[in-house]
């Protein structure tokens, strides 16, 4: 999957340099952009095409960014008010886990200790009726 993503993404960036190599009459003509609000009016220097194409595209990656931002630091707190709920879940378990043993007549510990303990002591039986 990561040669492809590579292969991919080579091939998207070859074909936009062919479009600009083959048409750089357009992209290296000089132009400049003007904003005119009801109070003021604002024109820019002649620039290259290709760089109000780029600065175009960095402002949109930018609001982009910007967006998904906001997006991430939201799940960022929902993953770890999850976090402390598997943690109060898993604490809840073990203390059930506890309580069922305590109940079934075990110690609190695990039921292999408790099995070991029993056959320690049932081979000290025979020991001593031997």
């Amino acid at each position: 999957m990561r040669n492809f993503k590579i292969g991919f993404w080579a091939v998207i960036f070859g074909l936009m340099g062919i479009v600009i190599f083959q048409n750089q009459d357009f992209f290296m003509a000089k132009q400049s952009l003007s904003v005119d609000f009801i109070f003021t009016k604002y024109e820019t220097p002649e620039l290259f095409r290709a760089i109000l194409f780029a600065g175009v595209f960095l402002a949109g990656f930018i609001i982009s960014y910007i967006f998904t931002l906001i997006d991430r630091l939201s799940f960022r707190k929902v993953v770890k008010s999850l976090g402390a709920e598997i943690d109060s879940q898993n604490e809840n378990i073990t203390l059930l886990i506890n309580e069922l043993e305590s109940l079934k007549g075990g110690s609190s510990g695990n039921n292999k200790e408790n099995k070991e303990k029993e056959e320690e002591k049932e081979e000290e039986e025979e020991q001593k009726s031997a």
